[in-house]
């Protein structure tokens, strides 16, 4: 690793990296005690709160304030792609299984929390600009999620399931808002700001909710599952951020990412930002989505929960590592 690399990852860096992580993990313990307290198990009614209001609040308020760019949704849909791809094909090797027909395992293990964990994240550390790619990352992800990975166990794809997903539609509305902006009547337009600012404050209630959705179930399985999970859960965190890392230097050794500072400061860190949500997002552990939870019951054998509870755990470890690398390879090349 070259000594000038090192050098310029400061500790205040490093520093402002973990103040950002660290509230993170609190919020999802708050989760994971609540799963085991709570004897009326609501986490059926906060799941339908996140998918159908507070999610798309988060994606309508990101998007409307981004500004659209379709080079940089063709690198993340395309980097997607490729870490799926090599995922499946990792985890069906480790796993001993064929793609087709396969458990719901390798879902455990492919999959990522990118609707629960990833926004939040990338919100605390890249501000609206991180905030907004990660939710194009997780839109990418679900449809992969509802093609590719439902027709490996099922036999067939599940698309209708997506399109009953409200978060797309307002993923389309903000960007239709960013790109179609209109003059409306003094009278309207106190409306519209009144109602965008209602959904901007659903939008920051958004960000703890999903943590403490994702930390939930964690509190209803058991520590005896982990043996069971030890291999696809250390695949899911440890070769997801190094295919995205593979994928950031086959960007730019093609082109599809410029490493030009030059006058543009700004374009040269959006797109940094773009690579560091790709490694971020990878690093994910497993996705409560794969794992089809229902209520704080998982609906599924000792292998995924075990994956689950090994990514989630070895991931307090493995993602400020992780956060670590964006900084030196990302940000300071």
């Amino acid at each position: 690793m070259p000594e000038n690399v090192i050098s310029l990852v400061t500790p205040l860096e490093i520093f402002m990296m973990l103040r950002s992580f660290i509230p993170a993990v609190m919020i999802v313990v708050i989760g994971i005690f609540i799963g085991r307290w709570d004897s009326s198990r609501h986490h059926q009614t906060l799941k339908k709160l996140i998918h159908y209001i507070f999610l798309p609040c988060l994606a309508f308020s990101a998007l409307h304030k981004h500004t659209f760019d379709p080079a940089e949704i063709i690198r993340i849909a395309l980097a997607v792609f490729i870490i799926i791809t090599v995922m499946t094909l990792c985890a069906a090797a480790l796993l001993r299984e064929n793609i087709k027909g396969a458990s719901r395992n390798i879902l455990a293990t492919v999959y990522m929390s990118s609707g629960t964990l990833l926004p939040p994240l990338a919100f605390l550390l890249f501000g609206n600009e991180g905030l907004a790619k990660a939710v194009y990352f997780h839109l990418f992800i679900i449809f992969a999620y509802h093609t590719v990975g439902v027709w490996m166990v099922n036999g067939k794809t599940e698309l209708k399931g997506f399109f009953k997903t409200p978060f797309i539609y307002l993923v389309v509305l903000g960007v239709a808002a960013q790109l179609f902006p209109f003059s409306l009547s003094e009278m309207a337009e106190e409306f519209a700001w009144l109602g965008e600012k209602g959904i901007d404050l659903t939008a920051m209630g958004a960000l703890p909710l999903l943590l403490i959705s994702f930390g939930y179930p964690l509190g209803r399985l058991k520590l005896s599952d982990a043996k069971n999970g030890l291999a696809g859960g250390l695949l899911r965190i440890v070769a997801g951020p190094l295919v995205a890392l593979l994928v950031v230097f086959l960007y730019r050794k093609t082109g599809l990412t410029s490493m030009e500072r030059g006058y543009d400061i700004l374009g040269y860190l959006d797109q940094r930002t773009t690579e560091a949500v790709l490694v971020l997002g990878a690093a994910m552990p497993t996705s409560n989505l794969a794992m089809r939870l229902v209520g704080d019951e998982v609906k599924g054998n000792k292998a995924e929960t075990g994956t689950l509870l090994v990514s989630a755990a070895a991931g307090i470890i493995s993602i400020p590592v992780i956060l670590l690398l964006i900084l030196m390879f990302i940000f300071t090349n």
